[in-house]
């Protein structure tokens, strides 16, 4: 598993600094055609504010999300779900704090981070059952006799289901009011 490590944290790595590379290229385009974060974030009162409506969005798009990331899980190996997942993730992640440290500087990230905060511990805990399981899967076929696996892994979609229920709640609830209260700091 060292090897699954040390190779998952150098595409971290590399989807950092490609996501940034990507956005400092980027981004006079991006203002060209009228991309103003930080208007959007420190003028919009309602953007960060909690409703049901909200939650239902947010709980659609991360089944949608989730349902994807589980059928990518099973159709290929694990170790290339796990290799593509960690560099499109940080290339992502790498992309946004670039936009976001360039538009607003220290807040920016400030804001980047905890907008992560409660509920992405979550959805790890989630997709980190998930790729678990799927490394087992594979070793299972390797296997000549089944040996018994963790109650955690006998049950874990059922709590790969739960943290995603739960991220969705904290993610439409407790993060807007999190994020309101950070900006009312702010100004």
């Amino acid at each position: 598993m060292d090897k699954e490590k040390f190779f998952s944290g150098l595409w971290i790595i590399a989807g950092l600094i490609l996501g940034s590379l990507f956005t400092n290229f980027v981004y006079q385009d991006y203002l060209a055609y009228g991309g103003q974060v930080k208007s959007l974030v420190f003028h919009n009162e309602k953007l960060y504010s909690a409703s049901i409506s909200l939650f239902f969005y947010i709980f659609f798009k991360r089944i949608k999300q989730y349902a994807m990331i589980y059928l990518a899980g099973y159709l290929l190996k694990p170790w290339i779900f796990l290799y593509g997942f960690t560099f499109c993730t940080a290339f992502f992640l790498g992309s946004m704090l670039s936009l976001q440290i360039i538009q607003m500087g220290i807040r920016g990230l400030c804001l980047v981070i905890l907008s992560l905060f409660p509920h992405f511990i979550l959805y790890g805990m989630s997709l980190i059952l998930l790729v678990k399981r799927n490394f087992i899967e594979e070793k299972k076929e390797e296997m000549l006799y089944e040996t018994s696996s963790s109650f955690l892994l006998r049950f874990s979609i059922l709590f790969e289901i739960t943290f995603m229920i739960l991220g969705c709640i904290l993610e439409s609830f407790v993060s807007p009011s999190i994020m309101s209260g950070i900006l009312k700091l702010w100004k």
